[in-house]
């Protein structure tokens, strides 16, 4: 039958098994302090070999221990039953030299300082509009980053670079990012940031390919990885290094105090530029047109009187022209009143009509057709009776 357990039961179980077990007590173990921290009186302490860790605490201060050295801790392993961890208490710490770890980081970071990779880095600008921050959008640092610069200068263009800031694929996916954010022409400085955590977790800010693309990248990087006693190779490579990412947010922002009364001096400068090249310009035109008035009267004068000339000649060629046009006018108006049917008629003669043709002869009339007669003073009807 299966045997049915709760977790507190379980946890106890386990435990005394750690207790019994003679080969976990008073046991050395070798590694490398990969993260050291003091609290008060205890020191947490995890060493690594290769792809494994083990956590470690002291109940007592451990001065003379620091991250990268190679130790032999001697102690005991110990199951907690209330959290249900393994951890290893040590009782005694010996440091036997430099870590592997270590040696690769002190190797590489005296590698990239002969090449020169520590110098010579772009500065930052004196006035920065856009930023290129290269973290991931779903840690705390974005909402750091963001708020210091709303507060400080909301009229900053932020560009978020979505990135991994640990793991296998991070030192690549990083230094990617600042690649091809140099690619860009508008951005005047990249903010590489990351929060706190172990010396693990900040591991790819070590490597060679980010700190390689950092110290290559043409715009001025500012370096804000981990707490402020944490340093990485990113942060040398860089041109500049923060504490923390809201102090990196800090130091690309120019306060909109200060930004404003730039503006306001340079528009002061400016305005008088300008009114100083208006009245100069404006006397100079005065004069020039003071000049033009001059010569201009005396043109005209000379002008005018040829001029008057020219129009008494047209005004005596028109006057000559309407004249003979007047009686040509006279002649033809006579000859069409003479022409003209009413004159005919007034002579006592007589226009007839049928069906509103004109009738010219008395063949085109019958007796009994209906006619009318214009004359010269009114219109009458009449019939035929007879057709002689």
């Amino acid at each position: 039958m299966q045997r049915k357990l709760t977790v507190s039961q379980l946890n106890k179980y386990i435990s005394g098994v750690f207790d019994d077990e003679t080969v976990l007590h008073d046991v050395t173990v070798c590694g490398e302090v990969y993260e050291c921290k003091r609290y008060g009186a205890r020191t947490f302490i995890t060493l690594r070999e290769g792809d494994c860790t083990l956590s470690c605490v002291s109940f007592g201060a451990l001065d003379n221990i620091s991250e990268g050295m190679s130790v032999d801790a001697l102690g005991t392993v110990t199951f907690y039953a209330g959290t249900g961890k393994v951890s290893f208490v040590t009782e005694r710490m010996e440091p036997v030299g430099k870590g592997k770890l270590m040696l690769e980081l002190l190797k590489l970071r005296e590698k990239l300082k002969f090449e020169g990779l520590f110098e010579n880095r772009p500065r930052l600008p004196d006035r920065i509009n856009k930023v290129a921050l290269i973290t991931s959008e779903h840690g705390a640092v974005l909402h750091d980053v963001v708020s210091v610069v709303r507060a400080k200068n909301p009229y900053l263009d932020l560009c978020v670079c979505d990135v991994r800031v640990q793991g296998t694929e991070s030192a690549g996916l990083i230094a990617e990012a600042v690649k091809n954010v140099n690619t860009m022409s508008d951005i005047d400085a990249i903010i590489i940031a990351r929060g706190g955590g172990s010396a693990y977790d900040l591991q790819a800010y070590n490597t060679e390919t980010v700190a390689r693309a950092v110290a290559y990248s043409r715009i001025p990087v500012v370096s804000a990885v981990g707490h402020e006693t944490d340093y990485t190779l990113c942060d040398l490579c860089a041109s500049a290094r923060a504490g923390t990412p809201s102090i990196a947010a800090d130091m690309v922002c120019e306060p909109v105090t200060e930004k404003l009364a730039r503006l306001r001096g340079l528009a002061e400068k400016l305005t008088v530029g300008l009114s100083a090249l208006y009245f100069g310009r404006e006397r100079a035109v005065i004069r020039a047109a003071t000049a033009v008035v001059g010569l201009s009267e005396l043109t005209v004068s000379r002008r005018m009187s040829g001029i008057g000339f020219i129009a008494s000649k047209m005004s005596d060629r028109i006057s000559g022209i309407c004249e003979k046009r007047e009686n040509e006018l006279s002649k033809l108006a006579a000859m069409l009143d003479r022409a003209s049917p009413f004159k005919i008629l007034s002579r006592g003669y007589a226009k007839i009509c049928k069906d509103g043709r004109e009738i010219v002869s008395v063949r085109g009339l019958s007796v009994g057709d209906e006619i009318s007669v214009r004359m010269a003073d009114g219109k009458i009807n009449a019939k035929v009776i007879d057709n002689a």
